[in-house]
């Protein structure tokens, strides 16, 4: 099996939205003593994601706040401005996937997802190792049947077709999904608290009452 080293992996937080359903900074949101930003940073970080972990902060007006939550973060952190602007995630994928060099992939998640699935990204990187080794090549995509754009292995190679569709004003992410190579896998029960996003104030609140029994 041809192994992928921790340096093929990168993690990528999408924090460049404008939270307007939760009415507050999502990425920014307090879980215990700790921002969900930093969070989700640290989980990247215990997977053992080894290499850079890329903050897309949109029009970058929030970076140095975000900053400031990160400090002390033990990765090389690299903070990204959306090149399209006011375009929605596939902006954010778009110039994050941009700064990794060499066919690499990016581990992406999004600022209001708490929980990484170490064993759900381990399974990723196994059946993206397994593909290549049968000769299929790096797939564009590895995500999961759960219908979910995030918490998902992207290939760099991704990065003209985002380009091409954000040119055309084509922001859908599911249907720059649907253009793409992927490998998909079922998610176990417990595998599938990944997909817990924290994007209304309601949901946040059940979360927040659920970290607390």
């Amino acid at each position: 099996m041809m192994a992928l080293t921790g340096a093929d992996i990168h993690g990528v937080i999408l924090a460049g939205g404008q939270s307007s359903r939760m009415g507050t900074d999502k990425a920014l949101l307090p879980v215990g003593e700790k921002v969900l930003l930093r969070i989700i940073a640290e989980q990247m970080l215990s997977a053992g994601i080894g290499g850079k972990i890329i903050i897309s902060a949109g029009d970058g007006q929030r970076e140095e706040v975000y900053q400031q939550a990160l400090s002390g973060v033990q990765a090389p952190l690299e903070f990204v401005r959306d090149t399209y602007r006011d375009c929605g995630p596939l902006a954010g994928l778009h110039t994050a996937l941009s700064v990794i060099p060499g066919q690499a992939y990016g581990f992406v998640m999004a600022c209001d997802m708490p929980v990484l699935s170490e064993p759900l990204l381990a399974r990723m990187i196994s059946s993206a190792e397994a593909a290549a080794f049968e000769g299929e090549g790096r797939s564009a995509v590895i995500r999961t049947t759960a219908n979910q754009p995030f918490h998902a292995l992207y290939n760099t190679s991704v990065v003209a077709q985002l380009q091409q569709l954000l040119e055309q004003r084509d922001l859908r992410v599911m249907s720059f999904l649907k253009g793409l190579t992927a490998l998909q896998l079922e998610p176990t029960p417990q595998e599938a608290l990944a997909f817990i996003n924290l994007n209304t104030p309601e949901l946040y609140a059940l979360y927040m009452a659920g970290q607390r029994r």
